[in-house]
């Protein structure tokens, strides 16, 4: 038998709908065009990254456009800091400062306490393009984090059908299984 004991799981009250009822997932469609969309942000939901840093998951409305009010899903932003140009910053940093949120936070719950407070304010990022094969049921398979997943990023890099825009699929070189687009902020912009 599995042992869960270590898991921090919810109550064992876990209601699905029955099979007569259930909804089958479907592929995604296409991703939106790259370039700078205005969303409104989600309810954040937060947990630990594995090196103990605040992680905040939210899926976010497009307002305005030919997306407006379609869903944003996936996005995800931590606190953990990095160097930019000499200078600490994080994702989170970026995020509150595209809604306009100028503070210097210092601890996880003020940072909490901000996206949460954050919910439904608009703000402005660049969707960028990108897909992923770790070559799942082949010999070729990796991790995730391994250097032989085969990684696109940006639409540019994705083949071009006959009218010049990109197609939204490419096959993996290693195993030649199809990547899919997938649409990701790729960096949000401060607001003045």
């Amino acid at each position: 038998m599995v042992d869960l004991s270590n898991l921090k799981l919810v109550d064992e009250v876990i209601e699905v709908a029955d099979d007569a009822a259930y909804v089958d997932a479907t592929e995604f469609g296409p991703p939106p065009d790259e370039g700078v969309y205005t969303f409104a942000q989600g309810r954040p939901t937060f947990n630990a990254t594995d090196k103990g840093y605040l992680q905040a998951l939210m899926s976010h409305k497009f307002v305005g456009g030919d997306q407006d009010g379609k869903d944003f899903p996936f996005d995800r932003i931590s606190n953990k800091p990095f160097e930019r140009q000499g200078v600490r910053v994080s994702m989170m940093q970026d995020h509150l400062r595209a809604l306009g949120d100028r503070t210097s936070y210092r601890s996880h719950q003020d940072y909490a306490a901000a996206l949460e407070a954050a919910e439904g304010k608009p703000f402005k990022a660049v969707l960028q393009w990108e897909g992923g094969c770790h070559h799942e049921g082949t010999p070729q398979e990796c991790d995730w984090t391994d250097g032989r997943v085969f990684r696109v990023r940006g639409a540019r890099n994705f083949p071009q059908n006959g009218s010049g825009k990109p197609q939204t699929e490419i096959k993996c070189p290693v195993c030649s299984a199809t990547v899919q687009a997938r649409a990701r902020i790729n960096r949000r912009i401060a607001a003045s």
